[in-house]
C-alpha cells in the first residue's frame, strides 16, 4: 500500500523541501493540494507543473491523488458552482499529466456547517442538487479514464459513507465516481466507521485519509476503538489498491510524526 501525505501541511512555500521531508519520514507519494511554492493545485500553470514533475522525479515519488477542492461550493451560489465546473477539466488534465486516476472532490457545502448542535441535513432533500452538480464532472472523468473520488466531509452535504453511496447510486455507479474515505469525518457525522460505513462503500474506495485522534496519535481511530492496522488489513483483503494519506495533523512536525506512525503500521501488515 502506498503512503501519501499533503505536502502543504509540511510546507506551504517550499514544495521540494516538503517532499524531501515526507519521503524521509516514509511516504511513497504525495497528494497534491497546495503548498506548490505558495500556490494551490487549481492555480498552477504548465511551467509549475513541469517544476513539480522535476521534484517528483528527483525524489522518486508519484502523485497519488489530485487533492482538488472541486465541490466545496454552495448549492445556492450558481457562480461558484459554475467556477468549479470550469475548474474540473484542468483537474483531469493534471491527473493525466501526473499519472494518477484519482481526483478528490466533494458534495457541496452543508448550509449549516459550523453548527455542531445542528442535525445532519437530510441527503434525500438535496440528492437531486448534489447529483445534478456532480454529474457533468463524473461523465467527464469517465470519458477521460479517471475518477472523481468523492470524499465524505462533515462540512458538506455528503458527510457519511451512506450519503456518499446514495449519491453514487443516483449517478449510476459510473466508473467516473468512487470514494475517498475519510474515516474520522464519518464518525463525526454519527456513523459507525466499521463495519457500517465501510460496508456502504466497500469495493469502490480509491483513496483513504488518515487523521490523528484527539491525543495526536494514530490509534485508536478517533471516536472508536478501531486501529488503522486492523482496518487496513480488512481493506487489503477485500482488494483495496489505493493509497493511505496523512491529513490534518496540525503542524509540520506532527504531519511527519503521522507519516512515520503510518509507515510502521503498513510495514507490519
Amino acid at each position: 500500500m502506498e503512503l501519501a501525505f499533503f505536502a502543504d501541511e509540511v510546507s506551504k512555500e517550499d514544495f521540494e523541501e516538503a517532499i524531501r521531508l515526507g519521503v524521509e519520514a516514509g511516504a511513497t507519494g504525495v497528494e497534491l493540494r497546495g503548498g506548490i511554492w505558495g500556490r494551490r493545485v487549481q492555480e498552477i500553470d504548465d511551467n509549475e507543473v513541469n517544476r513539480v514533475l522535476r521534484v517528483l522525479e528527483k525524489c522518486q515519488v508519484p502523485v497519488l491523488s489530485v487533492g482538488s477542492p472541486f465541490g466545496k461550493c454552495s448549492h445556492e451560489n450558481e457562480l461558484e458552482m459554475s467556477e468549479h465546473h470550469e475548474m474540473f477539466p484542468r483537474m483531469i488534465e493534471l491527473a493525466q499529466t501526473f499519472g494518477t486516476p484519482v481526483i478528490r472532490g466533494f458534495g457541496l457545502w452543508n448550509p449549516i456547517r459550523g453548527d455542531e448542535s445542528a442535525p445532519r441535513p437530510d441527503i434525500e432533500a438535496y440528492l437531486d442538487t448534489v447529483v445534478g452538480f456532480l454529474s457533468p464532472a463524473v461523465e467527464a472523468a469517465e470519458k477521460a479514464g479517471v475518477t472523481l473520488s468523492l470524499e465524505n466531509e462533515d462540512a458538506t452535504l455528503v458527510g457519511t459513507c451512506s450519503e456518499a453511496k446514495k449519491v453514487a447510486n443516483e449517478l449510476g455507479n459510473s466508473p467516473g465516481i468512487s470514494f475517498c474515505w475519510d474515516v474520522t469525518n464519518g464518525i463525526v457525522c454519527g456513523e459507525q466507521a466499521y463495519p457500517d460505513g465501510y460496508a456502504e462503500i466497500k469495493g469502490n474506495i480509491t483513496h483513504l485519509h488518515v487523521k490523528p485522534n484527539r491525543e495526536g496519535e494514530l490509534d485508536p481511530i478517533d471516536g472508536s476503538d478501531l486501529n488503522y492496522g486492523e482496518l487496513l488489513k480488512v481493506m487489503l483483503k477485500d482488494g483495496y489498491e489505493g493509497a493511505a494519506s496523512i491529513e490534518h495533523w496540525d503542524s509540520p512536525e506532527r504531519m511527519l510524526k503521522g507519516v512515520r506512525a503510518l509507515r510502521r503500521v503498513i510495514d507490519a501488515l
